[in-house]
């Protein structure tokens, strides 16, 4: 029965942390200034509008409305306006991403270009910034391997040795791949222009909490068990726990330490 309730409990994380993954979580620090700036471009003009019957054609027509954005960092534009529509674009000045925000009356509003439209405004990096895209790609693949095979070999173990007396082992690394897939996602994104989101911080926060849970649990069952009567592949399941879990532990302590914000 705890065994079940285990397996149940790791196919509603599986499904927890899948959600998330639909939305941008690393995000560079230039692509969130622009995507701002664009949307305080967006209320602005609605103030405009409503003050003039029309869309403001410049940003200079709307500088008594504190438009405020680091233009070395974001390039903010206009690109057409008329009595009833505009639409806008926002990237940063030198992309390192190629996100592209705009906004346009005629498309619905505000959207994030594809690639096709992307390609018309960063133009000299977009090539090497593709080719550090499928890089990243790449390393994202083979870890996703990893953790799914570690996966496959939880399973594994649990048809082969699922009882109450290992129910605690199995349980707990189980619950260790968790953290480890946020800890390789962190390795793979993090870096000094990412933005240390309230998002990441939540993450990293039950990646701990998550790590320590499988310690502690592991720890407590080689304590508790007979580890001469214990299945030696069973014990070796044990220790790649506790492995796993000091990974997991170290990147979070080194993500905290050294991008967390002063």
């Amino acid at each position: 029965m705890k065994l079940s309730k285990t397996l149940h409990i790791f196919l509603t994380l599986v499904l927890l942390f899948s959600l998330p993954a639909c939305a941008p979580v690393f995000e560079n620090s230039a692509d969130v200034q622009a995507r701002q700036a664009l949307l305080d471009l967006m209320r602005i003009q609605e103030t405009f509008h409503s003050e003039n019957n029309k869309y403001a054609t410049s940003l200079a027509r709307l500088e008594k409305y504190n438009l405020k954005y680091h233009t070395g960092i974001v390039y903010l534009a206009i690109e057409s306006a008329g009595p009833d529509k505009y639409r806008a674009v926002s990237l940063p000045a030198e992309s390192t991403t190629a996100r592209v925000f705009a906004y346009d009356t005629d498309r619905g509003g505000f959207y994030e270009m594809d690639e096709e439209e992307v390609s018309r405004y960063v133009l000299g990096a977009l090539n090497y910034i593709r080719a550090e895209k499928r890089k990243e790609d790449t390393n994202i693949l083979l870890a996703s391997i990893l953790v799914g095979v570690l996966v496959i070999l939880g399973f594994r173990f649990v048809w082969r040795y699922r009882n109450h007396e290992n129910s605690p082992a199995l349980g707990a690394y189980l619950i260790a791949l968790f953290p480890l897939g946020w800890s390789v996602a962190a390795l793979n994104h993090m870096n000094s222009d990412v933005v240390f989101s309230r998002q990441i911080v939540i993450y990293s926060a039950g990646a701990c909490l998550l790590t320590l849970l499988s310690l502690i649990t592991t720890s407590l069952w080689l304590k508790n068990r007979d580890l001469l009567a214990a299945p030696s592949p069973l014990l070796g399941l044990a220790t790649c726990t506790l492995v796993i879990s000091l990974f997991n532990a170290w990147v979070m302590v080194h993500t905290f330490t050294k991008f967390y914000p002063e």
